[in-house]
């Protein structure tokens, strides 16, 4: 078995933005495939306006169809209970003995608070982070959190052109920055013009749209409930 990349997210509802990111980490690090694992019980946010879980796997699979090294994981709607990161890896891990440890995305706000999740400074025991940052970054936010976190940890791989770095942290495990271009897409925004009627064309694949569109009753009083940010 290959390299395998793990994004995971409420996917609420997932979008072109999602899977273009999947596809330039997956060309930029090598990996075989990339798996999108939505989250089942997000610790972190508000339920309100969340799809139910079995729907987000749903519009996933419609939004991966075609595309041959994506694939859907639902192993977080297995879990009971809260879906803590350091868990699911845990059990990822379980499920693939043998083959090479994970990479697992995050985006810089994410990857800058691990120190307030549930043991979130051992995720790199169970999997090599990758932190993609927003157009722009310079990777300060890279650096600040690993000397913060992790102290003393050294550089690995330096590919200045690119922009891409790979730190060897401090009590094992690696971290890679890894700058690659990013589609400025949001679910917030397409949740909201969803509840006013715009169109979503463009912004999601037409077999996702299709399932949303099935869906629309469901879809819409659900999403009736969310706070706009």
């Amino acid at each position: 078995m290959g390299k395998t990349g793990i994004l995971g997210g409420t996917f609420n509802p997932v979008h072109n933005g999602h899977l273009r990111h999947a596809v330039e980490v997956a060309e930029a690090l090598g990996l075989e495939r990339v798996v999108l694992m939505p989250c089942a019980t997000p610790p972190h946010k508000e339920s309100a306006g969340l799809l139910p879980f079995d729907l987000r796997v749903e519009l996933l699979c419609a939004a991966v169809r075609g595309v041959s090294f994506l694939g859907v994981e639902t192993l977080e709607g297995e879990l009971e209970g809260p879906s803590y990161t350091w868990r699911t890896l845990v059990e990822w891990g379980k499920r693939h003995k043998g083959e090479p440890l994970p990479y697992f995305m995050m985006g810089a706000e994410a990857f800058a608070a691990l120190d307030t999740w549930k043991r979130g400074l051992e995720l790199p025991k169970f999997a090599h982070l990758v932190m993609v940052p927003r157009n722009g970054d310079d990777g300060s936010v890279f650096h600040e959190s690993i000397r913060s976190f992790w102290p003393g940890s050294l550089p690995l791989v330096v590919d200045v052109p690119l922009g891409r770095e790979t730190v060897a942290l401090a009590g094992g495990g690696e971290c890679t920055f890894l700058p690659v271009p990013r589609l400025d897409i949001s679910s917030t925004f397409i949740r909201t013009r969803w509840r006013v009627g715009r169109s979503l064309a463009g912004l999601l694949p037409e077999a996702e749209l299709a399932v949303l569109e099935s869906h629309a009753a469901e879809v819409s009083s659900c999403w009736a409930t969310a706070r706009v940010r």
